[in-house]
């Protein structure tokens, strides 16, 4: 004889994850039970994954029951209908499409003609692709901290605020350097091999341990580019910091006066700014300083061989994990051949031909298969926003007129998604990174007439299917470019975009300017970080448009809408490609 359904819901939900039902949740279940019975656990995680906790399945009863004694917020875990109820559905709904997809590619398999033919297609089509599709606020990223005696991530569950410590900014650059350390010596040509000679791998010496040594001798240091004296710089890590000679005494002894040159040292691909972290071999000379001989960024890292290296289990991404089965999701993203993403950046809202072009844009889309998701970029004013009480209205009559413009095109306006990114001049917030959302006092007409429209921060995250999305608008090309203490290689070989890719990614990080030049809130560093590397990275700029594949990753620059002649990209998922296109 089965037990009761309360029995088993109770014995999955409360003693299992750690949930306590409420008895309006509890009656609910009872109700679905039929329907939910082999889906208990899996919409326990997503509840738990939505309350942005992570599930406690790993953990013993017994372990579970002292951590809840222990903890003073179970807010999260206080479980009512109205938060529980959309879950489920939505659950329900994705598992009935899957199963249907699941059943239809069995049938494709088969020899199968006519009708049944139709019928498995049909039930291909039937899964929306758009549950696949998460937007993630920079704001509710995840927070992990490298600890090197464990080597190993663990969460930092602390709740980041705006006014953080003094302290914080420390641990920024301190959980900035770990990261990439830990990342470079997992590398092949710094692990030292059996029976190893010197000579045969690279290694890392701390700055600390130079003092005492003679000079004349190379050595390979990894730290962080500042300036602690005026017309000084130096070479900085967790202990210690060294004065950076680049002069060409130290190479030319008959060099008549210390002039700099740059061009004698050797460097690899990037723009070296103050604040980034790089690999510098060179001499320690008797006046106690560091002769660079040859400058690179750190070395860089495949996305699959971060993730083998701490597994799945850590969600440097953020967003709730998929409870369907991965492989059925990557046959869905390939499948879906007709999924596209247009981005465009700087659209400039109060100038009639850019909404002229848009116009142009949305008919040409509403004629044939509409995209998935429309990405919109700022600036989405031509003049920077003054914050005198005047400009909220032109601001506000903007967005007012793309929602008109919308209404046009009922087939993209209530089925395709609108992301909306600020940009530098855009409201509310100051400049500092990561920047929040427009406020909705200024879309509110937009958000009625278009209502899969969303506006998140500045940066921002997109999860399709398997693949992750990082959106990003900032100059970048001409701040790192005017920012360089040591001017990049200029032979003609590597654009410029390519030695901004480079920096980016082998940085790890959105923005690797000093934080006087770019301001960074000390405790959402975090949401600035780009580990491991992303499937896609968009990097929206005034620069011209490029499409550069770096270590695996996709990165892009649609270009300004606005000041050319209005270009945009579409990026195609299922082939992992882009367009650049122009109305």
């Amino acid at each position: 004889m089965a037990p009761p359904a309360s029995q088993v819901i109770f014995r999955i939900l409360t003693k299992k994850h750690g949930l306590t039902l409420k008895t309006d949740a509890s009656k609910y279940l009872e109700e679905r039970y039929l329907d939910i019975a082999t889906h208990l656990d899996a919409i326990a995680q997503a509840y738990l994954q939505h309350q942005g906790t992570r599930p406690a399945a790993h953990m013993s009863s017994r372990t579970l029951t002292l951590v809840l004694a222990l903890c003073t917020d179970n807010d999260n875990r206080m479980v009512d209908r109205a938060s529980l109820e959309p879950i489920v559905e939505s659950l329900l709904k994705r598992g009935t499409a899957v199963q249907s997809y699941a059943a239809a590619g069995s049938l494709a398999n088969m020899d199968i003609d006519g009708e049944e033919e139709e019928n498995a297609r049909a039930g291909r089509r039937r899964v929306d692709v758009a549950d696949y599709m998460r937007v993630i606020d920079a704001f509710t990223v995840p927070k992990w901290r490298y600890r090197s005696v464990e080597k190993t991530f663990v969460s930092v569950e602390d709740k980041a605020h705006l006014l953080a410590p003094a302290a914080a900014r420390n641990a920024l650059f301190r959980d900035r350097f770990d990261l990439i350390r830990q990342r470079i010596l997992r590398n092949d040509a710094f692990r030292a091999p059996g029976f190893a000679q010197e000579g045969d791998y690279f290694e890392i010496t701390p700055i600390k341990n130079l003092h005492g040594r003679k000079s004349g001798k190379k050595w390979l240091l990894f730290g962080m580019l500042t300036q602690m004296e005026e017309g000084k710089y130096h070479l900085e890590d967790l202990d210690d910091c060294i004065e950076i000679d680049w002069n060409s005494k130290a190479s030319d002894p008959l060099s008549p006066t210390p002039l700099f040159c740059y061009k004698r040292v050797e460097k690899g691909t990037g723009l070296f700014t103050l604040n980034t972290f790089v690999l510098a071999e060179g001499i320690y000379t008797e006046n106690k300083t560091f002769h660079v001989v040859t400058l690179g960024m750190p070395l860089p890292e495949p996305r699959e061989k971060s993730l083998t290296a701490f597994g799945s289990n850590v969600n440097f991404f953020g967003g709730p994990r998929e409870v369907d089965d991965l492989g059925l999701i990557q046959q869905i993203e390939l499948d879906m051949v007709d999924a596209s993403m247009v981005i465009v950046s700087d659209v400039w809202l109060d100038q009639p031909r850019v909404l002229m072009k848009l116009r142009e844009l949305f008919e040409g889309f509403s004629q044939t298969i509409p995209p998935l998701a429309f990405i919109f970029l700022g600036n989405f004013i031509s003049s920077p926003y003054i914050h005198d009480g005047t400009d909220h209205r032109k601001y506000k009559d903007s967005f007012n007129s793309l929602a008109d413009l919308l209404a046009d095109f009922p087939v993209l306006s209530q089925n395709c998604h609108f992301i909306f990114v600020p940009g530098p001049h855009d409201p509310w917030a100051s400049t500092i990174l990561p920047r929040p959302r427009i406020p909705d006092f200024f879309t509110a007409r937009l958000r009625a007439k278009a209502p899969k429209a969303v506006f998140m921060s500045n940066p921002c995250r997109i999860k399709y299917c398997t693949q992750e999305i990082v959106v990003f608008r900032e100059d970048l090309v001409n701040k790192m470019r005017r920012n360089c203490i040591v001017p990049p290689n200029d032979d003609g070989e590597v654009p410029i975009e390519k030695h901004l890719v480079a920096t980016v990614l082998d940085q790890a990080h959105l923005s690797p300017l000093p934080l006087s030049v770019r301001p960074v809130y000390w405790a959402h560093d975090h949401a600035l970080r780009l580990y491991p590397h992303p499937h896609v990275l968009i990097l929206a700029d005034r620069y011209d448009s490029y499409s550069i594949e770096y270590e695996g990753c996709i990165c892009l620059n649609p270009g300004s809408f606005a000041n050319t002649d209005f270009t945009f990209m579409v990026y195609q998922p299922a082939t992992r490609t882009c367009q650049e296109s122009k109305v």
